[in-house]
C-alpha cells in the first residue's frame, strides 16, 4: 500500500513540491506546526489530475489543490476542537498548542484564506461549488455534534460522511472540469464515491480504537449484525465499484487508475 502511494507521489511530484511551498507558507503566516497541514495530499493530487484532463495551467492546479487542503485542515482543526482532542498525527493539536479561542480563528482564518485565493481568479462555477461545500462540510459536523450517538443509523452515518468527508473529494474530482466553466456528473459522482469509500475504509481501520461513537462498524455491531466488519468492508468496495463505473462511463479511468489501485489495496 505505501508503495502505490510514493509512487503516485512520484508522478505529481512537481505539483506537489509547488503545493508543500504555498501551503507551508500559509503554515508560517499563522504559527502553526506544519505537521497539522501534513497529510497524504489525495485531495490535492485528484485535483490535479482532474486539471490534467481539462488542461488546465498548472498555476491554477496548483491554487486549486491549495485551496482544497487549507479546507480539509480547517475542518480538522474544528474537528479536533469540538472533539476535545490533544493529538493529531503524533503531536499536539492546536486547541492544545493554543487556547480554544485561537484555535477556531485560525481554522476560520484557513477556510476563507481558501475560499478568498479562488476569489482572486475569474472561477466563479468553482468558487460558488467551494462555497457549497464549505457549507456541507459544516452543516455534518454539526449534525454528527448534536446527535446522541445511539441515534445514528446507516442512513444518517452516510449523509454525515457525505458531508464532511465525501463532499470535499467530489470537489477535488470534478475542480478541473468546473475551472473550464462546466460541471461534469461522472466525475462529481465518482468523487463522492471515492470519498465515500475513503471515509468507510478509515472507520473500519479505527474500529478498536472508536469505541463509542458512531461509525459504521459500530452502528452494525449495535443493530445486532453478525459480522460487522465484513459488512463496512462490503460497503466500501460496493463504493469503489461504483467510482470506477463512473470514471469509465466519462472516459476517464486511465487517468485515475493510480488512486483506485491505491484504494483497493487498503482492502484486507
Amino acid at each position: 500500500m505505501r508503495e502505490r502511494l510514493e509512487a503516485i507521489w512520484k508522478n505529481h511530484e512537481t505539483f506537489l513540491g509547488l503545493l508543500e511551498e504555498k501551503l507551508e507558507e500559509m503554515a508560517r503566516w499563522l504559527g502553526m506546526p506544519v505537521y497539522l497541514i501534513k497529510g497524504k495530499r489525495l485531495r490535492a493530487i485528484a485535483s490535479h489530475i482532474s486539471c490534467q484532463i481539462h488542461d488546465v495551467e498548472m498555476e491554477v492546479a496548483v491554487l486549486s489543490g491549495y485551496a482544497l487542503e487549507m479546507i480539509h485542515a480547517a475542518s480538522l482543526i474544528h474537528d479536533d476542537i469540538v472533539d476535545e482532542a490533544n493529538t493529531r498525527r503524533g503531536g499536539r493539536t492546536l486547541n492544545d498548542i493554543f487556547s480554544i479561542r485561537r484555535a477556531v480563528l485560525v481554522g476560520d482564518l484557513v477556510f476563507t484564506r481558501a475560499l478568498s485565493e479562488v476569489a482572486k481568479h475569474d472561477l466563479s462555477l468553482y468558487l460558488s461549488s467551494m462555497a457549497q461545500t464549505v457549507y456541507l462540510m459544516s452543516y455534518g459536523q454539526y449534525v454528527e455534534d448534536i446527535t446522541p450517538p445511539e441515534r445514528f443509523d446507516e442512513h444518517l452515518y452516510l449523509d454525515v460522511i457525505y458531508n464532511k468527508t465525501a463532499s470535499l473529494y467530489e470537489l477535488a474530482f470534478v475542480s478541473g472540469s468546473l475551472i473550464s466553466g462546466r460541471d461534469d456528473p461522472h466525475l462529481r459522482a465518482a468523487g463522492k464515491s471515492f470519498g465515500m469509500a475513503f471515509q468507510i475504509l478509515d472507520d473500519y481501520d479505527d474500529y478498536e480504537e472508536d469505541e463509542g461513537k458512531p461509525t459504521l462498524p459500530h452502528i452494525y455491531a449495535r443493530m445486532g449484525y453478525p459480522d460487522p466488519a465484513g459488512m463496512t468492508l462490503n460497503l466500501a468496495r460496493s463504493y469503489l465499484k461504483r467510482t470506477e463505473w463512473e470514471l469509465e462511463r466519462g472516459g476517464f479511468s486511465d487517468s485515475f487508475s493510480d488512486l483506485l489501485s491505491y484504494m483497493w489495496s487498503r482492502l484486507p
